[in-house]
């Protein structure tokens, strides 16, 4: 069998069934997955939590310290 041959019956088996479908599955999530992370920050920098709890932190420390 040909590597062209091979090619083509590989290329109709893919569009034909289902290989491929976890791939699919898997970039969608991680899609998903950045469109909530993008979102989560967002919120975060627009409510200052980051620099509000670092802020807590260094203030702890400090009192801890002296």
């Amino acid at each position: 069998m040909s590597a062209i041959t091979h090619l083509v019956r590989r290329a109709i088996r893919a569009v034909a069934g289902e290989e491929g479908q976890a791939t699919v599955e898997y970039t969608l999530v991680g899609v998903c997955a950045a469109g909530m992370a993008s979102l989560l920050l967002t919120w975060i920098n627009k409510t200052s939590l980051i620099g509000k709890f670092f802020g807590g932190v260094v203030r702890h420390i400090a009192g801890l310290v002296g």
